[in-house]
């Protein structure tokens, strides 16, 4: 009968442990590659065959070493274009959190120092570090297409798939870290929104009645609206005051014969006429004066827009501008002042006008 050596089971006891124990340290030394966290892929659009911008984010666990890439690999039905330099971002955050970026230098095909270099094929985009590195735990964003503007002006040259459909974008490289992003691209991104402002536009006078009382050739009178003798101190006779949302602003026009007698039609008040005057009794004068308050972009003729000067620009058959608005307004009060004076030798009679002011609001 066979007699084992104790020596022998020994030493094949001592070999097992020995084994078992360099297992247990090659376990240890496998490295295994992190998932990216915190991916997102937002598109300038998602409808069917359209350009769109790109802008990636991602959180690396492992972080990125010199000469490492980044790779972002788009599925059929992406059409990629020649993405230049200046339509590619390269930031990194300082944390995990994804803001505050600093961008980097994005070179040509090959990386060179801090320069990366970028690569795109049909379907798949490759960065990659020259002497640059990403340390663990930060936020990558990638923008592709015109929202890049690090390096100049980006152009969109990533057409979306020519028909709906749900897309998964994956990132990875020989940095090691994977992750996946899901996109839907759909039949149309656009919703109509209509909406209606109705037109507002207010023009009011306010009131039709203004006196002069009786003129005389050695003294200036102002019509009034209350008092029914004139005044002999300017003041203002009546407002026009005029409000609208009329995109274009609006128009006010004068027009109407100048002081004329009842008696003889041939017998008028000479109007001072579009070359503004000062007030001088003993000549033959019918003018006015305007200023304007409130509201905005309001604008009065020059015939009436004088500080110590007037003028009457109008006739009973032909409109005169009076004043303009440049655009919507608030209520525009206009404040006018009416002047008469006549000559020692301006026939006797009754005299009237009939001043027409109209309102243009300009949609």
């Amino acid at each position: 009968m066979f007699k084992k050596n104790p020596l022998s089971s020994f030493i094949s006891i001592i070999v097992i442990i020995s084994i078992i124990f360099g297992v247990a340290v090659t376990h240890v030394e496998l490295a295994f590659a992190a998932a990216l966290n915190t991916l997102s892929d937002t598109q300038s659009t998602v409808k069917v065959g359209f350009a769109s911008d790109h802008t990636i984010q991602f959180v690396t666990p492992t972080g990125l070493a010199a000469t490492q890439n980044i790779t972002i690999t788009f599925p059929n039905g992406w059409t990629l274009g020649n993405l230049a330099t200046t339509s590619i971002d390269l930031a990194t955050s300082t944390s995990a959190t994804c803001s505050g970026f600093t961008d980097a230098i994005i070179g040509g095909a090959a990386a060179s120092g801090l320069a990366w270099g970028v690569a795109t094929t049909s379907n798949v985009i490759t960065l990659t570090s020259g002497t640059a590195v990403i340390p663990a735990n930060r936020c990558i964003q990638i923008k592709l297409g015109s929202n890049a503007s690090f390096q100049g002006t980006g152009s969109t040259t990533i057409i979306n798939p020519a028909s709906a459909t749900s897309s998964i974008i994956n990132i990875a490289g020989t940095f090691g870290d994977t992750g996946q992003i899901t996109v839907n691209i759909i039949a149309d991104d656009t919703v109509a929104v209509t909406a209606t402002v109705a037109q507002a536009f207010s023009f009011i006078i306010s009131t039709s009645t203004i006196y002069f009382g009786t003129l005389s050739s050695s003294q200036t009178k102002f019509a009034s609206s209350t008092n029914p003798l004139g005044d002999t101190a300017e003041t203002i006779a009546h407002n026009l005051q005029v409000s609208t949302n009329a995109p274009a602003g609006y128009t006010i026009t004068i027009r109407g014969q100048t002081l004329t007698s009842q008696q003889s039609a041939s017998n008028t008040i000479l109007a001072i006429g579009q070359t503004v005057a000062s007030s001088t009794f003993g000549t033959e004068q019918f003018g006015i004066r305007a200023t304007s308050t409130g509201g905005t972009g309001a604008v009065i003729d020059p015939t009436f827009a004088a500080l110590t000067s007037y003028g009457y620009a109008g006739t009973a058959t032909t409109s005169a501008i009076f004043a303009t608005g440049s655009g919507a307004t608030n209520p525009t009060t206009f404040g006018l002042r009416y002047i008469a004076n006549i000559a020692a030798l301006t026939e006797a009679g009754t005299y009237s006008a009939n001043v027409v002011y109209v309102a243009t609001a300009n949609f």
